[in-house]
C-alpha cells in the first residue's frame, strides 16, 4: 500500500511539473508587455558630444557660475524668458531647489531627438519634448512619467505645454539653449 502511495505521489508530482513546462497557448502575452521599440538615433558628432562632456563635468563637479560662462559663450543662448541673466535665473532656481545642474545631467541621461533647423541640425534632450500628441506611445510614456511624474503624458495627449527643461545643442557643438517649461 505504501509503495501504491508512493508511485501515484511520484506520478502526480511528475505530471504537475510537467504541464508547468507546457508552452503557453499562441497569442497570448508572455512576461513583460509588449512595448514600441524606441527609434534608432544618430550617433553624436564629436563636438556635440563634447559639449555634453563639458555639461556632465559641470554636473558632476561645477556650479551654476560654471553652468552660465558656458551658456555665455553663445550670445543668444537661451535660459529664461524673464530677461535676467543665465547667472541669476539659474542662481533663483537653486534656491527654490530646483539644481540647474542635476537637471541638465538628468536630461542627458535620456535619448535625444534631432531637428532638422535654418541653422543645421540641432540635437534636442530630451527626445519626448519634440513628440505631438499623438505620437506619444508606451515607450514615450514611461519615459515622461519618469521625467516629470505620473499622468504627464495623458496632458501632453490632450494639447498640454512640454513643462520640463529642454536642452538644444547644435551640430557644431554651440550650446543653444536650456529652458524649462515654467521659465
Amino acid at each position: 500500500m505504501r509503495l501504491l502511495r508512493r508511485s501515484l505521489l511520484i506520478a502526480c508530482a511528475t505530471v504537475l511539473l510537467a504541464s508547468a513546462c507546457d508552452a503557453p497557448p499562441a497569442g497570448a502575452p508572455v512576461g513583460a508587455a509588449v512595448v514600441d521599440l524606441p527609434d534608432t538615433v544618430e550617433p553624436l558628432p564629436d563636438a556635440v558630444a563634447e559639449t555634453v562632456r563639458k555639461l556632465k563635468q559641470i554636473a558632476a563637479s561645477g556650479t551654476y557660475r560654471d553652468m552660465a560662462a558656458l551658456a555665455d559663450a553663445t550670445p543668444s543662448f537661451r535660459s529664461n524668458n524673464a530677461n535676467m541673466t543665465h547667472k541669476d535665473y539659474w542662481y533663483l532656481k537653486m534656491r527654490s531647489g530646483d539644481w540647474p545642474m542635476a537637471q541638465a545631467d538628468k536630461l542627458l541621461g535620456y535619448r535625444y531627438a534631432v531637428a532638422d533647423t535654418s541653422m543645421g541640425k540641432v540635437y534636442i534632450w530630451p527626445w519626448m519634448a519634440r513628440l505631438k500628441p499623438e505620437q506619444i506611445t508606451p515607450v514615450a510614456e514611461r519615459d515622461i512619467s519618469r521625467l516629470l511624474g505620473e499622468g504627464q503624458a495623458e496632458v501632453l495627449r490632450r494639447g498640454g505645454v512640454w513643462p520640463g527643461y529642454v536642452l538644444g545643442i547644435a551640430e557644431d557643438g554651440t550650446w543653444l539653449y536650456f529652458v524649462s517649461g515654467s521659465g
